[in-house]
């Protein structure tokens, strides 16, 4: 009885209320036109109702565990206790397999990056070789579609090592102070042969401006402006680099004269692997992800990178960075 009590005893504090908020509620409002016995008569029919229900429901709880601790079963009590543990324990065994799962997944993650990484190192070997055989061809056409090719080889390997790097860049990133004209040069550098090939006029207008970020992840971000103005020139090609400042930081721009970004396809061009329709069907494929890790690198580096749909005579890429020198606890 006691235990059916513990149980029950919300519904019966209950039930006593309603009683009395019936009783209160025609006393205060029907006073004057209520026969005080067909309150009484209401009172004991509620009252009989409950104590038969009271009674109904002790006798079934009685047989319910008498007939469990016939058969050795647990109380309703300890069947609770032990439900509660039976799911903390699947929830721990859960926790403990997924974090297992995840160490699994991070560690053949990083064991396919350092393999990434080994075979782009050897890769370089032949490609140098191919460079220096390339050399000695007598037929100048075919010198020139060669080195062309090899070319686009060394591009694809590097953008493949680092993509595979930017997985997990934590312990690749090194924040330094970083003049902005040496990052762009050695970008430039980078892809001297295409830009050369094309004949594009380049207009670096940077002077002692620097930041502080990861040189080898920002000439990175360069590079791939730098390869889609070479993808989209059109003629007379020319690249242009210049400084803005305000007081929230510095900003880099970076713009070309190519056939530009049609207006549906901007919001979409960092999303990986979109392509665009301006030469979609065209002799080059792109894979749509050279964008795509500018916007990865960007995040992680603290820089907000935005395209210009304004700007009508080609492409125009900003590079917003914060004055963060306080952040990172470098010198000025």
């Amino acid at each position: 009885m006691i235990n059916y009590l513990k149980e029950k005893l919300r519904p019966i504090v209950g039930g006593m209320l309603v009683l009395v908020f019936i009783n209160i509620y025609f006393l205060y409002l029907c006073g004057s036109r209520l026969y005080l016995s067909d309150l009484v008569y209401l009172d004991v029919i509620l009252i009989f109702i409950g104590i038969t229900i009271f009674i109904y429901g002790n006798v079934k709880y009685r047989a319910v565990e008498k007939i469990m601790k016939t058969n050795n079963f647990l109380t309703t009590k300890e069947l609770k206790s032990y439900l509660s543990l039976q799911a903390l324990s699947v929830i721990e065994q859960n926790d403990l397999y997924y974090h297992e799962e995840i160490n699994h997944l991070s560690t053949q993650i990083q064991e396919l990056s350092d393999y990434i990484s080994r075979w782009s190192h050897e890769a370089k070997l032949p490609i140098a070789s191919m460079r220096l055989m390339n050399e000695r061809n007598q037929d100048l056409v075919l010198k020139k579609q060669m080195r062309l090719t090899i070319e686009q080889i060394q591009l694809l390997l590097n953008t493949m090592l680092m993509s595979s790097k930017l997985r997990n860049p934590v312990n690749d990133i090194k924040i330094e102070k970083v003049f902005l004209s040496q990052v762009i040069k050695e970008a430039i550098k980078h892809q001297s042969y295409f830009l050369i090939n094309d004949h594009f006029k380049i207009n670096l207008k940077v002077e002692n401006e620097y930041v502080y970020s990861d040189r080898r992840w920002l000439t990175y971000m360069l590079d791939q402006f730098i390869t889609n103005s070479i993808k989209y020139k059109q003629t007379e090609p020319n690249l242009t680099f210049y400084i803005r400042e305000d007081h929230d930081g510095l900003e880099l721009i970076v713009e070309d004269n190519g056939i530009g970004i049609a207006s549906e396809d901007a919001p979409y061009i960092f999303d990986r692997g979109f392509i665009g329709h301006n030469l979609r069907d065209g002799d080059y494929r792109s894979t749509g992800m050279g964008l795509y890790f500018v916007k990865e690198i960007a995040e992680k580096l603290g820089i907000k990178v935005i395209y210009d749909n304004t700007f009508c005579s080609g492409s125009r890429f900003k590079l917003q960075f914060e004055d963060n020198a306080e952040y990172f606890m470098l010198d000025y």
